[in-house]
């Protein structure tokens, strides 16, 4: 190293600090997720001190965009405050100023099923978590809504372990209120119904119990039953290729992996009471 190298400023360059919302009542430690449109952040709540997730929608400059999703984020609120249930996340607050509109949950420090699944369940630990899934479905759907978008990430665990449904974005309700129209597919294509994938149907409570089947073969042998190279050929496997089957040590849920994978609606298993029915005679 030469002299004048040695006698040459270093210039450090702080890390830049994310840029926090400024709401009332709460102070923002860290971004947990962020998008385009929309953030989730990990803050800390002085009136109930605590700590909770804050999601922030932040509103577009087109005019019909920003109307659209300041729709969709509001009725999600609104179709949360239909569901009372321990499954269900639910809504300490919520509000908005010209900027952006926002809504406070409950945090989850445990993280995601995603995350759950990568490290390797026991067959045990996947049964319970399926039945507790199958019975927060059941109150989702006695409260007349499908939810439409149910995956690992968006079931969430706490520390006692028990699961929280959360991101009712998407979801519809069985009045026919929804917000996509007939040939939009939406959903995640590793878990979007059949139904689902040709946009022939926005989904319905069946849509979400193909999602429910798919989620439990991935808990049991931890990688997803329909895959492919792109986005395209991952959605038309729902849709072409058959059941994949269990190993023989985890055969004995293959019948109702069966029911729940089934391609056509009207043959699969109508309600998640049944499902909850179905794998209580199983032995574990």
């Amino acid at each position: 190293m030469s002299q004048d190298s040695k006698n040459r400023p270093i210039n450090m360059v702080a890390p830049k600090r994310p840029h926090f919302p400024n709401i009332a009542g709460y102070r923002f430690i860290q971004p947990i997720a962020v998008s385009p449109h929309a953030a989730v952040y990990l803050a800390n709540s002085t009136e109930l001190n605590q700590d909770v997730a804050v999601k922030v929608l932040r509103t577009p400059e087109n005019k019909e965009t920003r109307r659209e999703q300041i729709h969709r984020f509001e009725r999600e609120r609104e179709l949360l405050m239909r569901i009372k249930h321990r499954s269900v996340v639910d809504i300490y607050d919520w509000g908005h100023n010209d900027d952006f509109h926002y809504i406070v949950t409950e945090y989850f420090a445990a993280g995601s099923l995603e995350l759950r699944i990568r490290n390797l369940m026991s067959v045990r630990d996947s049964v319970d978590m399926f039945l507790q899934i199958a019975g927060a479905l059941a109150a989702v759907h006695r409260a007349g809504l499908c939810h439409r978008d149910l995956k690992p990430a968006n079931v969430m665990l706490r520390t006692d372990g028990t699961v929280v449904i959360i991101d009712f974005g998407l979801a519809t309700t069985t009045d026919g209120s929804h917000l996509t129209k007939a040939g939009e597919v939406h959903g995640s294509p590793y878990y979007i119904s059949p139904e689902q994938v040709t946009g022939a149907s926005n989904g319905d409570y069946r849509s979400d119990l193909y999602s429910l089947g798919v989620i439990f073969y991935e808990m049991l042998t931890g990688v997803r039953p329909f895959q492919g190279k792109t986005i395209y050929e991952i959605v038309l496997a729902h849709k072409t290729q058959p059941i994949p089957q269990l190993t023989t040590e985890l055969a004995r849920f293959q019948p109702l992996l069966n029911r729940l994978l089934e391609k056509d609606p009207d043959k699969r298993m109508q309600t998640a009471a049944e499902a909850l029915s179905a794998l209580s005679k199983y032995k574990v």
